[in-house]
């Protein structure tokens, strides 16, 4: 029996322009000293002022999200500064033309040498999707069609797609992703619905959580629909979200992602100045070191 590997590890961050915050490239450059794997950033094109949409997260709307860097920009930065993978949790895509979208990602993982994995997701915002010129009950059906138009454009020479809410007539388009880009789906609800739609179009799955049991409950029933329907036997590619926590409880924690068949633990880090961030990656890197000296 092949024995489980141990996830990779990355670092979450909601990048702003607040000068009081740590910059994305002084960010990114200490999680690469730090030994870190990965760097993924989140997306809010805009928060309308007025809002009834209900916020996903505990608490209030945090002030940073309408100040929150474009992600693939910003992901380009770090790709030309680091040697760090780079990846989306999530991206947005029913808010994009997913023609030029999918330009703008094979560019940035031609250019970073397969370095991409995007994280999408539907959305919770109905206001800001509405902006967008789409109804809030459509964004299922529209992010599962960009992806497969954005697919096309990336795989085909001459790539067509006729969907309900995405179209393209046949069409050139390069440059070619490095790789097949995995495409994730970012679910914060994780129920059935979410699990069929990962087993139906995506390569996995990024999903967050405090409850480790559940966590495990969520992964295997992901796991037994993904062979049902015949998908790949190696299974479907899992990225957790990991809130900040001591040492011990993290090394904890990656014990058990790595039971789940976790590939990659994101380190979910709160927006800050640097006096604030680097002692919380230096706590992570710190039990990541532990345990890479253990025999």
């Amino acid at each position: 029996m092949t024995a489980l590997r141990s996830p990779r590890v990355g670092v979450l961050y909601r990048a702003v322009d607040r000068d009081s915050a740590m910059s994305l490239q002084d960010f990114a450059k200490a999680a690469e000293e730090r030994g870190f794997d990965s760097l993924v950033l989140g997306e809010h094109t805009h928060i309308p002022v007025s809002r009834d949409s209900e916020f996903i997260g505990e608490g209030d709307l945090p002030d940073d999200y309408p100040r929150l860097l474009d992600p693939y920009i910003g992901l380009a930065f770090v790709a030309a500064t680091t040697t760090l993978r780079i990846g989306t949790c999530v991206s947005l895509v029913a808010e994009h033309d997913p023609i030029a979208l999918a330009k703008a990602l094979a560019t940035l993982d031609f250019l970073s040498g397969g370095r991409l994995t995007l994280g999408v997701g539907f959305g919770w915002n109905r206001e800001e999707l509405v902006n967008h010129g789409h109804a809030f009950k459509d964004r299922r059906k529209i992010v599962q069609e960009n992806v497969e138009l954005m697919r096309t454009l990336w795989s085909q020479t001459v790539a067509e797609y006729h969907g309900t809410f995405a179209n393209l007539a046949p069409s050139w388009s390069w440059p070619k992703p490095a790789q097949p880009i995995p495409v994730l789906l970012g679910a914060a609800a994780a129920g059935d619905l979410a699990i069929e739609a990962v087993v139906q179009w995506a390569d996995g799955w990024m999903i967050g959580g405090s409850s480790l049991e559940w966590l495990d409950e969520r992964c295997a029933a992901l796991n037994r629909r993904w062979l049902e329907a015949g998908r790949s036997v190696t299974g479907p590619v899992i990225y957790a979200i990991q809130q900040a926590d001591d040492g011990d409880e993290f090394t904890r924690r990656l014990d058990r992602y790595r039971e789940m068949g976790v590939a990659e633990v994101l380190c979910d880090i709160p927006t800050a100045p640097g006096d604030e961030i680097l002692p919380i990656l230096d706590r992570y890197a710190d039990a990541l070191s532990a345990l890479s000296s253990q025999p």
